[in-house]
């Protein structure tokens, strides 16, 4: 077991122990060579803003009260854009039954400045 282990050490160390280092270059020295530098720009994908044609707000208003209002347009009542058609109405909210408040623990503030005196 332990010349199986062995081999299985060497074998894997070879490669590393064979390979030909090749010479670091001298940083002091002013004529050795340096990889080329690529500038990367972080603006390059960059679009500027461009101002929108906006529309009639008519028509706007007419589009969120085909979509079943703002809640339409977001998809929280019905999953989405509605079709245009008055039927795809969302459900009206159901009303739901109110629990009494929980009753608070009262809490006495921590004595502040000047509050240390018996009198």
């Amino acid at each position: 077991m332990k010349t199986l282990f062995a081999i299985a050490v060497l074998a894997a160390v070879a490669p590393f122990a064979t390979a030909q280092q090749q010479p670091r270059p001298e940083p002091a020295n002013p004529a050795a060579p340096v990889p080329a530098f690529k500038y990367n720009s972080t603006f390059a994908g960059y679009r500027g803003f461009r101002q929108e044609p906006l529309a009639p707000w008519r028509d706007v208003n007419d589009e969120v009260a085909r979509a079943g209002g703002h809640i339409g347009i977001v998809g929280g009542a019905h999953g989405g854009h509605a079709s245009g058609n008055a039927a795809v109405m969302p459900a009206p909210p159901r009303p739901q039954t109110q629990a009494a408040p929980a009753a608070k623990p009262e809490v006495t503030p921590p004595p502040g400045p000047g509050d240390e005196h018996d009198h």
